[in-house]
């Protein structure tokens, strides 16, 4: 594949390479969605090593939700510490539990699951410090719901692939009407794409936030997919995708992927 050319489905075609180089992703056990929500909490702007941590330590001291009420701020900055951000994350997680139990005396937010996906949400992320990200987590993992939460590694792999202007059209992603782009955004840039130069393909697309690109994933995946796709570009950021020194040699996308073509060319 050479110049300007671009498959007419990548979506697809990397969707198919994941999964032919990655397997089928496992899918997480079910938590309730409540804790999967305060472990999202806790896994922002962390590894899952530190969040999953710090979320078990919670739970150790604190069995029960309920216990949690009564917890002093001091009990929980210092359970949680591992996960970073420790005064942030705390007041979070004590502003949060009062208001679910004001719904929710269970406090476990089982009703969540029920809402489609839209309300879902509208109610998730009307909690202080919940955005879409955090909000899409406990829908996918919690709910079996499909949202695609887009975190860092995804952000960064579909947008070095190409992924957030590789379909825009009906014909093209199978999306109903033609996808918005947003306005206010330049095209990328060597600091946005870590690139030399503007990519050949985005001189007429402007580039994506992250909460932009995961509204176009999740019209633009088919629902089927959207669970195997986020967690193999996960993997895929983690283990060749790398941030400061990406592994393209080992990586089953290089002749689809604009940042090895544009290096090669």
């Amino acid at each position: 594949m050479t110049g300007g050319e671009r498959p007419t489905n990548l979506i697809s075609l990397v969707n198919q390479r994941l999964l032919a180089g990655f397997g089928k992703p496992e899918r997480r056990p079910l938590r309730s969605p409540l804790d999967e929500l305060i472990l999202a909490i806790l896994s922002q702007n962390t590894t899952d090593v530190n969040s999953l941590a710090a979320f078990r330590r919670l739970k150790n001291r604190f069995p029960q939700w309920h216990a949690l009420l009564s917890a002093t701020y001091k009990e929980v900055l210092d359970t949680i510490k591992t996960a970073g951000l420790g005064p942030t994350k705390t007041r979070r997680i004590l502003d949060l539990l009062p208001q679910v139990r004001q719904i929710d005396p269970d406090l476990t937010m089982d009703f969540v699951c029920s809402m489609s996906l839209e309300k879902g949400y509208e109610f998730l992320t009307s909690f202080n410090g919940v955005g879409a990200k955090t909000a899409a987590c406990v829908l996918l993992f919690a709910c079996g719901k499909p949202a695609f939460p887009v975190d860092t590694h995804v952000f960064r792999v579909a947008r070095r692939i190409g992924l957030d202007h590789a379909s825009r059209t009906r014909e093209q992603s199978g999306v109903a009407t033609p996808l918005p782009w947003p306005k206010d955004h330049a095209p990328r840039t060597r600091e946005q794409s870590g690139m030399a130069t503007p990519l050949p393909w985005a001189k007429d697309h402007a580039s994506r936030t992250r909460q932009q690109m995961q509204r176009f994933l999740e019209q633009a995946v088919p629902e089927d997919d959207r669970y195997n796709l986020h967690m193999n570009l996960i993997r895929l950021g983690r283990e060749v995708c790398l941030a400061r020194a990406p592994r393209c040699g080992r990586c089953f996308l290089q002749d689809v992927c604009e940042h090895h073509l544009h290096q090669g060319s």
